[in-house]
């Protein structure tokens, strides 16, 4: 196709200069990585070929993609791409976007698993981990590779689903996982699927905004609302978490020690220790703070009933 006479050094000028009116706090790198998704090319090969000049549907594509993100919509959404963990995953409208802070449920669950564990004859390790709301599978996917345990992973949202198993499959971790639809702990409730004198942990990043941070977080508006709002004060999904693992406990007296991790918003921490002392009053818990030094992950840790 013909290349008309604009280069990569001037469309990315012009790009970052927009989005910079925007208050897009890192214009340029937003612009590279938006030029990358339509060159089909690395940033790399972007910085390294200033001089490339585009054709007329290139720059046109890229124009478009600007003038989406000048309107808010994010950067991950606009590419179908996001990292974490140093992995890469891919995600739509459909499911939330991975952020870093989350980086810490997957730290300190490897801890967990370390400390609090053995390993059988076959290599894995004597655990069941049970990721709660697993949206794009980021946390699930990044662990199923780092560890030889019995994984499962439940959401209640079908499209969710979709994507968290392409994402397994694409980091070669499909055969590792089972993907459930469902209410949080409700289908290990109803069925048999997982073993009552293993040690459980439960890994629930779950919606915890509440509608007020929402409408005043522009940046969030056109990630799916069923991944971040819980009602008034964001507890609303802990809560019947909380009530479930009692119901779990109760049932499936031979369980072993549950653990928690619940990602939170940091304004919820004491009402969050509230809450586990209401629901699970024999349960010990501490709170971990993210790199930013503030209170994101609670880690719970229930003794199981028949010691």
């Amino acid at each position: 196709m013909k290349k008309i006479n604009i280069t990569i050094n001037r469309i990315l000028t012009t790009g970052a200069n927009k989005l910079n009116r925007r208050q897009i706090i890192n214009p340029h790198l937003e612009a590279e990585i938006l030029l990358s998704k339509v060159l089909k090319k690395s940033r790399e090969y972007i910085i390294a070929h200033p001089e490339h000049k585009l054709t007329k549907s290139q720059i046109t594509s890229y124009k478009l993609l600007i003038k989406k993100r000048f309107k808010g919509l994010p950067v991950a959404y606009l590419t179908g791409h996001k990292e974490f963990y140093g992995l890469g995953f891919k995600v739509n409208k459909n499911v939330l976007i991975p952020r870093p802070e989350t980086e810490l449920m997957v730290e300190e669950t490897l801890k967990l698993i370390t400390h609090n564990s053995q390993p059988c004859p076959s290599g894995r390790r004597v655990v069941t981990l049970v990721d709660v709301g697993t949206g794009s599978g980021c946390i699930i996917i990044t662990l199923a590779k780092l560890l030889n345990l019995k994984f499962l992973a439940i959401d209640i949202s079908e499209k969710a689903l979709i994507i968290a198993r392409q994402n397994a499959k694409n980091n070669q971790v499909n055969k590792k996982i089972k993907f459930i639809k469902g209410n949080l702990l409700e289908p290990i409730l109803k069925n048999k699927l997982i073993n009552n004198s293993h040690p459980l942990i439960i890994l629930a990043n779950l919606p915890y905004l509440t509608p007020t941070q929402i409408k005043n977080s522009p940046s969030i508006k056109y990630e799916p609302k069923l991944a971040l709002t819980a009602g008034k004060d964001g507890l609303k999904y802990y809560r019947r978490l909380f009530k479930q693992t009692n119901d779990l406990r109760n049932i499936k007296c031979k369980l072993r020690d549950i653990n928690i991790l619940c990602e939170i918003d940091p304004s919820q921490t004491a009402k969050i220790k509230q809450l586990i002392k209401r629901e699970l009053p024999k349960a010990s818990y501490q709170i971990k703070k993210d790199l930013s030094g503030l209170n994101r992950l609670v880690i719970i840790k229930i003794l199981s009933l028949c010691q």
